[in-house]
This record gives structure tokens, C-alpha cells and sequence, in this order.
């Protein structure tokens, strides 16, 4: 009995060799399948950051061309991958809405190590897709045409004496919104201006670079600070409104389909606190029909508050002087209420009663106006704004550059961020007046192109 035991044993040990001898090349192909595998995975993850890197640099380029803009993709897809690269397919179909889209497509082939022993897998396709789609930008330019951004002169194209940054103005806007898609079917953009009143210079549309450009050009500076806008009622007039609103309104004009993708967006620059209302004031005394429009306020400093006609930013009717009132018209007539009593108070939206005209409650109440109008641009749905301001010079106070950080919601200046509402960026120039006027021109260029990146990457 022991012998046979033995004899069994000796059987077992025979046994083992056999199994690891047919075990072990399983073993060493699993062990290499595991290995290609990894070199396959690490190659597609360089496969996807290589495409998505390029597909964002297309989209982000469009404005040169569909050519341009595929090379320039192409070039940073071979700099992410590194030696070797595939070449890339670019190409550029639209959406259901006919949004411009980009595509980028790349196969790389890995040769293996151990599965090449299996002819069919002795090199392995891997592929990768990324798809950018470009939302439509509805955006409204709003530019500061107040005397100060020429020293008090009505043209800033005679030379650099005396200009406070009309020229680099005229200089920065053309270069902004080169940026953007001028097609038939792209972007649409608007042109608003302020001094004393404020219009809109070009109507939101597609093809807007000539005429923007061209209506830039003609800016000529002169009048008050009229900035504001309609605060939480509505707008007195939608062709010479509160800037802030004629800009609402013209993004507003352009419908939005269903689950299209838009981007609304107002850019806002002004080298002072705004300092100009606008109401409907009964102004016609007993027996009188009607309210008049009008504008008023044009003082940064002192107590005096004019009046102008909101249809001519050179109109000033005159000034209010306590006792005798304020001219309503160019014929100098005095503003009277239904009783042909003298007024002498505005309805105040802030405080939501009247208020004797003075030069600080003015301005306090367009500020007011203003961030009412801000607070509802960004929250409005299905589409909120995104707002960016410019400050230019030395009339923008340290409290005015907080103020304009506020319209536009910056996240940097804490005491005014609404976290939830869509965050902006504000921009500070200090100076724009003699030799400071070429560096004000690179800042004021770098301001609105970096407000461009920020644009086309909520775009994408």
C-alpha cells in the first residue's frame, strides 16, 4: 500500500510540469495583451487632448478663415501629440439651426508588441472626435461721445492736443470686432453712443464691420455723461433711451429659437460716472396736454442740473435754479405741473419718490438706474448677458471704477459680485491725454481684446 502511495505521488509531480508548461504561454500573452492595451489607451488619451486642443483653436479662429483656422488647428493638434502625428481631418458642417460648427478627426495606428503574433491585430486603428459648436453672439457696443474724451473739443481726428481718448476709441473698436463672424448668417452686432442723449449708431444685423466701423469714425465728442439706463421701469423711447437699454433692446430685437445656442453680450466704455437721466415730465402747466422727454443732470461736480433735448446731444433748453424753475423747450418755456405750479422735483426710482433736482441726487439715481438695468440684463431668461465695462482717465474714480465693476459683475471686486448672476470683467485705463496716448492705445486695445477671448470662449 505505501509503495503505491509513492508511486502516485511521483504521478503528481509529472502532472504540474505539464499544466505550467501549457499555462504559461496564456499567462504571457494575457500579460502582453495588457501591456498593448495600455500603450492603445495611453495613445488615445494623447489622441483626444490633441483633437479637442484643436478643435478649439479652429473654432477660436474662424474669424481668419476656414483655411487659416484649420491650419492654425492642425499646427496645435501635431504640437499636442508630439512625434509622429497623424494628420487630422478639419472640417466644418453647421447644426439644426445652422450654427457653425468644427470637427476634428485623427486615427493613429499602434503597432503592438504581443498581438502582432495575432496577424490581424499587428497594428491597431485608434481614432478620436471632438465637435465644437459656436453659439451665435448677439452683442451691443455702448461708447462714450461726452466732451471729455477730447478735452472739451468736438473732433478728436485733428491731432493728440487735448484728446482724452476719442482717437484710441476710434482706433480699438474696428480692431474688436474684426474678431467676430461678419457672414450673413453669424453674429449680430449693434453700435450705441451717449453724451447728453444717446442713440443707436447701427442697428443689430449681420455685416456689421463697415458700418461699425464707418460709425465709429464719425463719432464726434462733445455734452454730458447720459450712461444709464431705464432702472425697473421701462424704457422711455427705444431710439434715444438710456444707452444701457437701447442696448437691451436691440439684443433683445433678435429671436432666439428653441435649444439654439446664443450668447448675448454688451460691452460698455466711458471715461466718466455717468451723470444724465431721462423721464416723461409733465411740463405744459394748466390746460396742457402730454408729458415732454427729457434729459437731465451733465454736471460731475457742483449743484447745477441742465437740461437737453434728448434728440440733440448739443441742445442744452438751460439750467434749473431753485425759485424760477427749468426750460422744458427751446423757446426757453418754464416747466410747470397740471396746477401751474413750478417743478422742482424728479420721480426718483431708488428712494420711489420726488426728489429736489440737485447735481449728486441726479447722478446717485442714474448709478441706481443703471444697476437695475444690469441686475435684469443678467438674470433675464431664457438668455442672461454678459456684461464688460471700460473706464478710461482720471475721471473715473476709484469709486467709479467700483461702480463699473458692479454693472459688470466682476467676481475680483467682492463687496458688489452677485455669485449666480453671469460674471463680466471691468477694465481701468488711467490715462489717455498727450504722450500717455500711445500707451493708451495698446491698453485700450488689449482691454477689448481680451474681452474678444473672453467672448469667443463662451462661444465655443
Amino acid at each position: 500500500m505505501h509503495m503505491r502511495n509513492a508511486n502516485i505521488v511521483k504521478s503528481d509531480r509529472g502532472q504540474i510540469v505539464i499544466v505550467l508548461a501549457l499555462v504559461l504561454p496564456v499567462l504571457l500573452l494575457m500579460a502582453g495583451l495588457a501591456l498593448d492595451v495600455g500603450i492603445l489607451y495611453a495613445t488615445k488619451a494623447k489622441l483626444s487632448t490633441s483633437v479637442d486642443a484643436a478643435c478649439l483653436t479652429t473654432m477660436k479662429n474662424l474669424s481668419l478663415g476656414q483655411t487659416t483656422a484649420g491650419q492654425l488647428g492642425t499646427g496645435i493638434f501635431n504640437a499636442n501629440f508630439g512625434a509622429n502625428p497623424p494628420t487630422p481631418s478639419v472640417t466644418f458642417p453647421t447644426d439644426a439651426h445652422g450654427a457653425q460648427e468644427v470637427q476634428v478627426t485623427a486615427t493613429a495606428y499602434v503597432q503592438t508588441f504581443f498581438m502582432r503574433y495575432l496577424p490581424r491585430w499587428a497594428s491597431v486603428p485608434v481614432s478620436a472626435t471632438a465637435v465644437a459648436t459656436r453659439g451665435k453672439l448677439v452683442m451691443s457696443i455702448v461708447l462714450d461721445r461726452s466732451g471729455s474724451m477730447c478735452g472739451g473739443t468736438e473732433s478728436c481726428d485733428s491731432g493728440v492736443t487735448g484728446d482724452n481718448g476719442g482717437q484710441a476709441l476710434k482706433a480699438a473698436v474696428p480692431l474688436f470686432i474684426a474678431n467676430f463672424d461678419n457672414s450673413s448668417t453669424g453674429d449680430e452686432i449693434a453700435m450705441s453712443s451717449f453724451s447728453s442723449n444717446a442713440t443707436v449708431d447701427y442697428t443689430i444685423n449681420y455685416g456689421f464691420k463697415t458700418p461699425i466701423t464707418t460709425a465709429v469714425s464719425a463719432l464726434s465728442f462733445t455734452g454730458g455723461t447720459f450712461g444709464t439706463g431705464a432702472g425697473n421701469t421701462p424704457a422711455q423711447s427705444n431710439t434715444v433711451g438710456p444707452p444701457l437699454s437701447l442696448a437691451q433692446s436691440q439684443n433683445g430685437s433678435v429671436p432666439i429659437l428653441s435649444g439654439q445656442n446664443v450668447v448675448r453680450v454688451i460691452v460698455y466704455f466711458t471715461d466718466g460716472l455717468m451723470n444724465t437721466v431721462q423721464d416723461s415730465i409733465y411740463c405744459k402747466g394748466r390746460g396742457g396736454t402730454g408729458s415732454t422727454l427729457i434729459n437731465y443732470g451733465g454736471h460731475d461736480s457742483g449743484s447745477q442740473v441742465d437740461f437737453f433735448d434728448p434728440t440733440n446731444a448739443t441742445t442744452d433748453w438751460g439750467h434749473y435754479t431753485s425759485g424760477t424753475g427749468f426750460p422744458y423747450d427751446s423757446g426757453g418755456d418754464i416747466c410747470k405741473d397740471i396746477n401751474g405750479n413750478i417743478v422742482t422735483k424728479f420721480p426718483s426710482q431708488q428712494s420711489g419718490t420726488q426728489v429736489t433736482f440737485s447735481q449728486s441726487a441726479v447722478t446717485t439715481e442714474a448709478k441706481y438706474r443703471a444697476i437695475q438695468t444690469a441686475i435684469a440684463l443678467r438674470t433675464a431668461t431664457p438668455v442672461p448677458t454678459f456684461i464688460f465695462t471700460i473706464g478710461l482717465g482720471t475721471g473715473v474714480s476709484t469709486t467709479t471704477q467700483a461702480f463699473l465693476a458692479q454693472l459688470a459683475n466682476d467676481p475680483s471686486y467682492t463687496a458688489t459680485y452677485i455669485k449666480g448672476q453671469p460674471s463680466g470683467l471691468f477694465f481701468y485705463i488711467p490715462s489717455c491725454t498727450g504722450s500717455a496716448l500711445t500707451t493708451c492705445k495698446a491698453q485700450l486695445n488689449t482691454a477689448f481684446q481680451t474681452i474678444a477671448a473672453k467672448v469667443l470662449l463662451r462661444l465655443t
